[in-house]
């Protein structure tokens, strides 16, 4: 069991208590230091670790009235200062967390993104194409790709020889395959 608080560490808890900012002051001085050394072992950063101690005394303060300290004004620093690490510690790796989560989110969607745009300029690179050829050459291809005809289908249909679908085919094909790589090479 923890040593009961000294006589003079007792003397200074009840100025404290009654609000003499000389005492705190000097407890404050006596022990920061020591505190933000401790403060930066744990969170590994100078300023965090100033920021703790300064916390820790900033509730001493304001807390003052209502203050239990039954060990040591070092023991109970110590303690204060360690679980505020820790609480830092915590809410630093929720929020770092929470950050490659929202980037993860944000990088997925920026891909989806970028893939939907890569497909409309695609498609529309395939439209301009196809608007470019001979009107027969783009019926046939309409015919056998959008409507799914073959190509002796498509032949009976248009009063024409299946050759001359599969020329027209060949030709759409061609034109299609030089469109889609250029648009490779661009994007």
């Amino acid at each position: 069991m923890a040593q009961a608080m000294n006589t003079r560490e007792n003397r200074i808890l009840k100025k404290i208590r009654k609000g003499d900012v000389k005492e705190f002051e000097a407890l404050f001085h006596h022990y920061y230091p020591g505190m933000c050394s401790y403060a930066e072992t744990l969170v590994k950063q100078d300023g965090v670790a100033e920021e703790i101690v300064q916390d820790v005394f900033y509730n001493v303060w304001k807390n003052r009235a209502d203050l239990r300290i039954y060990a040591s004004w070092q023991s109970y620093l110590i303690r204060s200062v360690f679980n505020n690490a820790m609480m830092h510690l915590r809410k630093s790796k929720r929020e770092q967390s929470l950050d490659e989560n929202w980037a993860a989110t944000h990088l997925e969607s920026d891909e989806l993104l970028s893939e939907e745009m890569d497909a409309r300029e695609m498609s529309a690179a395939m439209i301009y194409t196809l608007e470019g050829l001979p009107e027969r050459t783009r019926e046939i291809f309409r015919f056998s790709r959008f409507e799914g005809l073959k190509y002796n289908e498509i032949a009976s249909e248009m009063s024409i020889s299946v050759k001359t679908v599969e020329a027209n085919m060949g030709k759409a094909l061609k034109a299609l395959r030089n469109s889609l790589e250029k648009f490779r090479k661009t994007a």
